[in-house]
């Protein structure tokens, strides 16, 4: 394990996309800024393709939030914040909480794991808390149910972590757009997750009790117990570059690819009605997803901020039916009306909001 302070100079490198991280100085958050209340497992919450994963129950609560700071270098403004807010110093075998973020196997193919021409890699990222603490950094194959870890130092001012990992000849990932391989910031555990002999930087068959290292620090010791981090990158080798700065524009198609949302005020779509009391539309993703998406619709309704089928004359019909996907693929989806009242089969209709709405495409891994 090394870790080195922010005004350490590092290799530099030209490669484009060396990240094998998407949005890792946290720029891109469609779902939300900030959530309260977060448990162990909450899912991907704020910042794109980071979630937070965890086990048993834990009485613990935190805020998270993408939040504006940065350590001043390579163009790192934003970060993602956890602030504990509910503590739990009482910790269940079981329980775990986790910053976790997939990878697909096919943008790991110049790893050559599980061949005799192994890389090693290299996992950067710039943190900071409230105190001084100790978390783990593993990553997972679950192609090969293997695991490794390192633990890393956090202080209260923004410092640069680089871990080098070891290279594994054993094992290949699959090419394909599923989760390969996993990277897990462990800041919670029981002793399901700690009870094991933790080896440094050594590639091994899967077992939860080594997931944690040694000594390593509760996330919910405290209500005064924060977290920030921003700048993760992960490289091919030994040595770690700059963090590369990737477009905005770029980053963010990048995401949407895995999670899109799209708001639509006044009219969402055109519509054919197949009957009296049934009609559909093709609602498009902006950009191709990962995987057929699960689609997430707004309440069907009249009031604002509900969507439904307009008449040909322009006005909602007599009984507001109901809605539901159809057909969904990686470039949209079927939205399917039913239980209408008083549509004029064959016509040419709308589908409208009064105010605003938002569909949600979510093709995650």
């Amino acid at each position: 394990m090394s870790q080195t302070k922010v005004e350490a100079p590092f290799v530099e490198n030209n490669v484009l996309f060396r990240n094998k991280f998407i949005n890792g100085d946290m720029n891109i958050a469609q779902r939300a800024t900030s959530v309260t209340g977060v448990t162990q497992d909450g899912g991907h919450l704020v910042v794109d393709r980071f979630r937070i994963n965890g086990g048993a129950t834990t009485a613990g609560r935190f805020t998270l939030s993408q939040h504006a700071d940065g350590p001043s270098v390579s163009g790192l403004t934003k970060c993602l914040k956890f602030d504990c807010t509910t503590a739990d110093t009482s910790i269940a075998a079981g329980e775990l909480m986790q910053l976790h973020y997939r990878f697909e196997g096919q943008h790991l193919q110049d790893l050559y794991k599980g061949t005799a021409g192994a890389k090693k890699i290299t996992l950067s990222f710039y943190v900071k808390g409230n105190a001084t603490a100790k978390y783990t950094a593993s990553f997972y194959d679950n192609d090969n149910s293997r695991l490794i870890g390192q633990t890393f130092d956090v202080t209260t001012s923004w410092t640069r972590v680089v871990l080098t990992y070891n290279a594994d000849t054993t094992g290949t990932l699959d090419n394909d757009n599923n989760n390969s391989m996993a990277l897990y910031i462990s800041l919670h555990g029981g002793s399901n997750y700690t009870s094991g002999t933790f080896s440094e930087n050594t590639w091994e068959a899967y077992s939860s009790t080594r997931f944690i290292g040694d000594s390593t620090t509760s996330f919910f010791d405290s209500t005064d117990r924060e977290f920030f981090i921003t700048g993760v990158q992960l490289e091919v080798g030994d040595q770690a570059s700059d963090f590369e700065q990737v477009p905005f524009d770029v980053q963010l198609a990048r995401c949407k690819r895995y999670y899109e949302k799209i708001q639509y005020e006044g009219q969402v779509a055109t519509m054919a009605a197949t009957s009296t009391s049934a009609a559909y539309a093709r609602i498009e993703c902006e950009v191709e997803k990962r995987a057929d998406p699960t689609v997430t619709l707004p309440t069907a309704g009249n009031s604002t901020n509900e969507i439904s089928v307009l008449t040909a004359a322009g006005s909602y019909p007599g009984t507001i039916g109901s809605h539901a996907v159809g057909n969904p693929t990686p470039l949209g989806f079927r939205l399917q009306a039913t239980s209408y009242g008083n549509l004029e089969a064959g016509g040419g209709l709308m589908l409208y909001v009064n105010g605003t709405v938002n569909i949600e495409f979510d093709a995650e891994l």
